[in-house]
């Protein structure tokens, strides 16, 4: 098992990792850590918006004098547009998957985190290790990946009264060997016993 004096360690394939600070350590996950789930949702996405545009493409060049023809394009512009807005949503997310990074902060006083999106920040959280129940992994979905069996796992720094202040201290950690050794790193970090 990993102490805090054996860092920085890398956390796993995925450009993520752990650093000693003189108080505690910063868990950094990068931009671009999960390329894999990013060019699956965009080529979903791409899929998405092909074929409405064959489907449409087929009506083109339109002759608006011709009714039959744009009662065809009414149809097939009904049945298109949820694929287009599908495709839209799902460019998106890939876009977000590649462009988010985490940083986080956790020493005995607590964690703060830090999102950022093409490097500007977008949210930030604390929590106090007063308020923290537990370091809670959950198999996270968004990373999940049909070509592979191993779970990606997701810490999150439980309040103990409230989930709307649950804080993220660790994503995309691939298996639970894994998972338990950054669980162990961050609970030696807070100074708090968990049950394993």
């Amino acid at each position: 098992m990993t102490d805090l004096q054996s860092l920085p360690l890398p956390l796993g394939r995925s450009g993520a990792i752990a650093r000693r600070t003189a108080n505690g350590i910063t868990l950094d996950f990068p931009m671009a850590r999960t390329p894999g789930v990013a060019a699956g949702l965009g080529g979903f996405a791409l899929l998405c918006g092909l074929m409405p545009a064959l489907g449409l493409s087929a009506l083109l060049p339109l002759d608006s004098s011709n009714a039959s023809a744009m009662v065809s394009l009414a149809l097939i512009g009904g049945f298109a547009a949820p694929f287009i807005l599908a495709s839209v949503v799902f460019a998106l997310l890939a876009i977000y998957l590649m462009a988010n990074a985490l940083r986080v902060e956790i020493d005995a006083s607590g964690a703060r985190s830090e999102r950022r999106v093409f490097g500007y920040p977008r949210k930030a959280r604390i929590i106090s290790s007063a308020d923290i129940a537990d370091i809670e992994p959950r198999i996270s979905a968004r990373y999940q990946n049909v070509f592979s069996s191993t779970p990606r796992y997701t810490l999150v720094a439980k309040h103990r009264e409230s989930r709307q202040h649950d804080v993220i201290v660790a994503e995309d950690l691939a298996g639970q060997a894994l998972m338990i050794e950054v669980r162990a790193l961050v609970n030696a970090a807070l100074g708090i016993k968990f049950i394993q």
